[in-house]
């Protein structure tokens, strides 16, 4: 994974800033660009991508501010994300609330994206209307336009969706049924119904098959720590815990088919 993650980087920024690394062959004056450090510089593969990634940044910031300029930066950040984890070997740990989103954007960004499944825990009644997360349901948004398989599995305490109703409380099924509209498979869950090895499951995402998102909480609704790991066990254990959790779930539209059959 990480060779095929490195390679995606290459490729996409190498074909995107082609022109200026031909510019920047034909500089003279080695004060034009800062020196790389010599661990880099001694390696020529490292020194190649150095130039190339240097290369991408200055050409994204010689364009106008505007929609051009922001889906390119977007992309050089969810390619940042994987590069980072690529190099490390390991899952890139992220701290606090803020970090869930920025990573999980990110990464949902990423052009070659075909699926995503995720499960949520929605404690409150406050979460759903928190700005970040209101934000990265735009992005879950745009990639289902973009014609990502999008899954989201919703896991509610039973304050917000009591024992005795068909559907959860006014609050929480306006924000499902806005959901909704935009065609992703939303899948409800009643915490009450986990078994026990998946009640203290936390927020966890699965992008393809080559990564996998984990928001560990405390308290309520607080992070502790946000991971994405690209190892494939952890992918394949992600996959799994969103299949159980999938099986437990009943689709949202078909609560909503019952409710208009009056139950």
């Amino acid at each position: 994974m990480p060779l095929a993650i490195a390679g995606t980087i290459l490729g996409i920024v190498s074909g995107a800033v082609g022109a200026s690394i031909k510019r920047a062959r034909s500089r003279t004056d080695p004060l034009e660009r800062p020196q790389a450090p010599p661990e880099i510089t001694a390696d020529t593969e490292l020194a190649r991508l150095d130039r190339i990634l240097g290369e991408a940044l200055s050409t994204v910031a010689a364009h106008p501010n505007g929609s051009f300029k922001d889906i390119r930066i977007q992309r050089l950040i969810a390619l940042g994300v994987q590069f980072r984890a690529a190099a490390s070997g390991h899952g890139e740990a992220f701290n606090g609330t803020g970090s869930w989103y920025v990573a999980h954007d990110a990464v949902l960004a990423v052009p070659e994206l075909k699926e995503y499944r995720a499960v949520v825990r929605i404690r409150t009644i406050e979460r759903t209307r928190e700005p970040a997360e209101l934000e990265s349901l735009r992005a879950t948004f745009a990639a289902v336009r973009r014609g990502v398989l999008v899954e989201r599995i919703l896991v509610f305490p039973d304050a917000l969706w009591p024992a005795d109703q068909l559907l959860p409380i006014e609050g929480v099924r306006s924000w499902l049924e806005d959901q909704q509209a935009h065609a992703p498979r939303l899948i409800v869950v009643r915490e009450c119904n986990l078994p026990a090895e998946l009640a203290g499951t936390g927020d966890v995402c699965v992008f393809d098959d080559w990564a996998a998102g984990t928001r560990e909480l405390e308290g309520r609704d607080q992070t502790a720590r946000v991971v994405l790991d690209f190892a494939t066990d952890a992918v394949h254990s992600a996959q799994d815990r969103l299949d159980r959790l999938s099986h437990l779930g009943i689709p949202f539209g078909d609560l909503l088919d019952r409710a208009a059959r009056g139950g």
